[in-house]
C-alpha cells in the first residue's frame, strides 16, 4: 500500500529523509551498507542543519534519546507514541565504524600572522561514527523508512574523525534529552518537566499491543492510520501529563495500570464495533452480487426481463439496498477514532502470533 504523501511532522527532516532515500539504491537490501550510506548523506549534506531546527522549532514533545547498546525498534515504537519528531543517537563510546576519507592541507602557526604561517604536506582524514553494530542500524532505518520519510522519526549518528591514527573526539549532540540505560531513561540534559513526565512513563508502560509488533509493521501502520494515531498520541500526552509527578513510585506505577486497562477496556470495544460492520459489510457484499449479476441479465436479454429481475429482488430494490447499507456503514468516522489505531497495531499483533 502507497503511504500518504501529505503525511509530514517535520518538514525538514522529511525532506532530508526523501532525499536519502531516493538516491538509495532501489534493490539496495545490505543493512550495514544502507548504514555506511545514511551516515555520509547526513554527513555531507550537514547534520547540524537538522539540529539547529530541532533546536529553533521549540517542540515541548520533541524527544531525544542515546541508546547505549540496542533497542533501537523497541524504544522507537514507544517513544513514537508521544512524540512529535522523535531523535535517536547512539552512546559516545560505542564502536567506531570508519565511513569515508578525505585529503586535508593544515595551515600551522599564528594564522593573524600570513608571514609566519606555514603549510604542512596534505595528510588524510578520517571519518566515522559510532554504533554498535551497522548492520542492527542500517535494518532499524529500513524498517522505520515510512516514519522517517514523514519526520515523524531520524537517526542522528555520533560522528568522529581520525587524523593520522590518531581518533579525534566525537562531535557532541547537544539535542539529546534522555540516556537510555537498563530501559530507563536518565535525563540527561536537564529536560522540560513536560518532556519528563511523558518520556519515563512510556519506557515502562506495559504496551502488549505494540510489543507484539515489528517496527516496519508499526511504522506502516502509524502511517497509514495517521489521524487516529495522532488522536492517540495525544490521549497518551494528556494521560500521562495528568499523572501527577509527586506521586511515589507505588501511586504512578497504580495510575498507569490504570490507564493500561483503560485502553484494553476500549480496545475490546473497538474489537466488537469492527465485528459488527464485518457483518454488515458481507451482507452488502453478497447483495452487490445478486444486484450485478440482475443487472447483467437486463444489459444482455433487454428490457424483457425487467420486470421479473424487479420482482426477483434484484435490479432497482437491490442496487438501492446496496447504496443505502454503504451509506450505514461508512467507516471513516471508526477510523478517525483514536482508539482504531491501538485496533490496526492489536491486529497484526495477534496476526504475527497465530
Amino acid at each position: 500500500m502507497l503511504f500518504r504523501s501529505q503525511v509530514t511532522q517535520n518538514k525538514v527532516v522529511a525532506r532530508r529523509m526523501r532525499r536519502f532515500f531516493q538516491q538509495l539504491e532501489p534493490d539496495l537490501d545490505a543493512p550495514s551498507v544502507v548504514a555506511a550510506e545514511y551516515g555520509r548523506h547526513l554527513w555531507d549534506s550537514g547534520t547540524h542543519t537538522l539540529v539547529d531546527e530541532k533546536k529553533l522549532s521549540r517542540s515541548r514533545f520533541y524527544v531525544g534519546l542515546s541508546i547505549e547498546n540496542a533497542g533501537l525498534a523497541e524504544f522507537t515504537k514507544r517513544a513514537a507514541l508521544i512524540s512529535d519528531t522523535l531523535l535517536l543517537s547512539h552512546d559516545r563510546n560505542s564502536t567506531f565504524h570508519v565511513l569515508g576519507s578525505y585529503a586535508s592541507t593544515p595551515v600551522v602557526g599564528d594564522l593573524t600572522d600570513a608571514f609566519s604561517s606555514t603549510v604542512t604536506d596534505p595528510f588524510t582524514l578520517r571519518y566515522g561514527m559510532r554504533c554498535p553494530s551497522l548492520h542492527a542500524l542500517g535494518r532499524w532505518i529500513l524498517d522505520a523508512e515510512p516514519l522517517l520519510k514523514a519526520g515523524l522519526a531520524w537517526y542522528l549518528p555520533s560522528y568522529s574523525t581520525i587524523v593520522r591514527d590518531e581518533p579525534g573526539p566525537p562531535r557532541p549532540v547537544g539535542v539529546i534529552d534522555y540516556l537510555i540505560r537498563d530501559g530507563r531513561a536518565i535525563e540527561a540534559s536537564g529536560g522540560e518537566p513536560i518532556k519528563s513526565q511523558i518520556v519515563r512513563p512510556i519506557c515502562q508502560m506495559d504496551l502488549p499491543f505494540i510489543d507484539g509488533v515489528d517496527l516496519a509493521d508499526f511504522s506502516r501502520i502509524t502511517i497509514e492510520e495517521f489521524n487516529s494515531y495522532s488522536a492517540f498520541r495525544d490521549f497518551l500526552r494528556l494521560s500521562f501529563l495528568n499523572i501527577d509527578d509527586a506521586l511515589n513510585d507505588t501511586q504512578s506505577d497504580r495510575e498507569l495500570t490504570k490507564l493500561g486497562l483503560e485502553i484494553k477496556d476500549q480496545l475490546r470495544s473497538v474489537r466488537s464495533e469492527m465485528r459488527i460492520v464485518k457483518g454488515r459489510r458481507a451482507v452488502a457484499a453478497s447483495g452487490a452480487v445478486v444486484a450485478g449479476v440482475s443487472a447483467t441479465l437486463v444489459a444482455v436479454y433487454g428490457p424483457a426481463l425487467q420486470w421479473i429481475v424487479g420482482v426477483a429482488g434484484g435490479a432497482t430494490p437491490g442496487l438501492w439496498g446496496i447504496l443505502q447499507a454503504r451509506a450505514e456503514n461508512n467507516t471513516r468516522p471508526l477510523r478517525e477514532n483514536k482508539w482504531h489505531y491501538v485496533w490496526a497495531l492489536s491486529k497484526k499483533c495477534d496476526s504475527n502470533v497465530f
